[in-house]
């Protein structure tokens, strides 16, 4: 750990310690330089034979919005490549030969340090011209000030990124251009935001093949698709509404592809790749019913593969249920989040109750589809009891695997600015995000205030064991009060990982290898939005 990382457990004091980065960089004029010297790749203003480099550090956060704007600058003419750093042992030396016009990096709300290290990489190896886009340039667009990093992208990137392609090639002033952040001798300008494509059917195949290019992915035979872009839903712990009254058009903010489109994208990563299962990132899969019926009906005549999918409880029905059988679906996923109504539809905004969630989960057990449900555990206005009523639920439901995580204060989002409000965290978070470490570098026993953190610690813990065992309240308690159960916990996780092997159908051979080169499934901090 470095000693100047601000640790979770101080978001609620009053004090913090001095993050040693410097915001200042090197000026915009080694851009200009940059493309100066690679404009013999075109003319003036044409994009054929342009090289971009993407760079992530681990294949855990492949990206479909990645993918997306790799498949729209393909048809451009530009040549595309993704630089995984974990998988490249001198990626310094790999840079310089590829010799790109341009560096784009992934940049995800509470991921900004691993995104900051590779612009300045980039910047020191290649003197492209180094860009961040996603989720955390949207929301802080002051990141375009950090050493390295030359624009940040705000919002979906598709056409701000031809645009700033032709004025970096041709020379011409970018800092007028929609969606791009642009640092100011007097700080930096955001430009508005252009609308959002509201027909994705006209955007360009997605280019899967800048991660299949390394085997272990390419061989994975669990591969994930999206059927569209942003989401219906409110969700207190979620930065999409917060985007969603950005771009001040939510008529157009949930956008789904045609089920055509969709099965074209699925066979054409068939024909090179294997495929056991697919899997449907989207958080809302299963609304609108007037889409879902041709939907399935296409997919179970052109691709036939079983599928797995997230829903919201108040979207499943007799009907819905029965066509996301008949259409091969062998796992469904939906947000429990915890037993207490109250939290979950006034702390959370999740308009569903305990009640509906039991009835989905009844059809979809009776339809013999697996059961995976989302869970929150931590929240401070909640206690160990309620934590363990939401085990408890689980268990009532019979789901047949659970994804459980510790509350995190999402920037940006209702229920981070009800934490910094009531005092749980210090009001000033989001303004002190550049002291904090990347998500997956928070440790476990660091929570913001609350009673009992280490209580609910071993719950999480011991959460799947529990689970499996169908202990009774009374003896979950037990084991979560006794400090020495934390022995228990490799056994737990061990059945986390034989759940996902069994529900998502993949091997363990597979599983391994895959394994082997992410290594953590806790780096993981992309989230499955349209941003890169």
């Amino acid at each position: 750990m470095r000693s100047c990382r601000w640790r979770f457990c101080d978001l609620w004091r009053p004090r913090w310690r001095t993050r040693c980065s410097s915001s200042s960089r090197g000026s915009a004029g080694a851009t200009s330089q940059s493309s100066g010297k690679r404009i013999e790749i075109g003319m003036a203003g044409e994009l054929k034979g342009a090289r971009v480099a993407f760079l992530q550090e681990n294949a855990i956060n492949e990206s479909l919005g990645l993918c997306d704007l790799a498949g729209h600058l393909r048809d451009l003419g530009v040549v595309c490549r993704l630089f995984l750093s974990r998988e490249e042992r001198r990626l310094r030396d790999v840079l310089r030969r590829f010799d790109p016009l341009m560096c784009i990096i992934p940049c995800d709300l509470l991921g900004h340090n691993s995104a900051l290290r590779l612009a300045a990489l980039a910047k020191d190896a290649t003197g492209a011209t180094v860009v961040l886009g996603g989720t955390h340039p949207t929301f802080f667009p002051n990141i375009v000030l950090k050493d390295g990093v030359d624009y940040a992208f705000a919002g979906e990137a598709e056409g701000v990124v031809t645009d700033l392609l032709k004025a970096v090639l041709d020379g011409s002033d970018p800092s007028n251009i929609p969606n791009l952040i642009v640092r100011k001798d007097d700080g930096y300008r955001v430009n508005p935001l252009r609308p959002v494509v509201p027909d994705l059917d006209q955007l360009a195949m997605p280019d899967r093949e800048i991660y299949y290019r390394y085997r272990f992915i390419a061989r994975f035979p669990w591969k994930k698709f999206s059927t569209g872009r942003g989401c219906l839903n409110s969700c207190g712990y979620c930065f999409n509404p917060t985007y969603r009254a950005m771009i001040g058009s939510p008529r157009h903010f949930f956008r789904r592809k045609s089920p055509e489109r969709i099965v074209r994208e699925i066979n054409e990563v068939r024909r090179r790749h294997p495929v056991g299962v697919v899997h449907f990132s989207d958080d809302l899969f299963s609304s609108g019913i007037e889409w879902l019926e041709p939907f399935v009906d296409r997919y179970r005549k052109d691709v036939g593969i079983p599928f797995s999918c997230n829903v919201f409880a108040t979207t499943i029905n007799e009907r819905t249920v029965r066509l996301l059988k008949d259409g091969g679906c062998r796992a469904i996923a939906m947000g429990v989040e915890i037993a207490d109504d109250r939290l979950r539809m006034e702390f959370m905004n999740k308009p569903v109750s305990t009640e509906q969630i039991i009835d989905a989960a009844r059809l979809i057990k009776r339809a013999g589809i697996k059961l995976v449900t989302f869970n929150i555990l931590g929240l401070p206005w909640s206690s160990i009891d309620k934590d363990i009523d939401t085990l408890a639920l689980n268990q009532r439901i019979g789901s047949d695997h659970t994804r459980v995580s510790i509350l995190v204060p999402f920037p940006k989002s209702a229920l981070t600015k009800r934490l910094m409000d009531e005092g749980y965290l210090v009001k000033d978070f989001e303004e002190r995000i550049y002291e904090i470490d990347d998500l997956p570098h928070w440790p476990a026993e660091s929570l913001f205030k609350r009673t009992e953190p280490e209580r609910t610690i071993r719950l999480y813990k011991l959460w799947w064991l529990m689970l499996k065992l169908r202990l009774s309240k009374k003896w979950m308690r037990r084991l979560v009060n006794a400090r020495w159960s934390t022995v228990l916990s490799p056994i737990s996780f061990l059945i986390a990982l034989t759940n996902e092997k069994r529900i998502f159908g993949f091997g363990w051979l597979a599983g391994i290898r895959y394994f082997l080169h992410v290594k953590n499934p806790a780096l993981k901090t992309t989230n499955y939005v349209s941003f890169i």
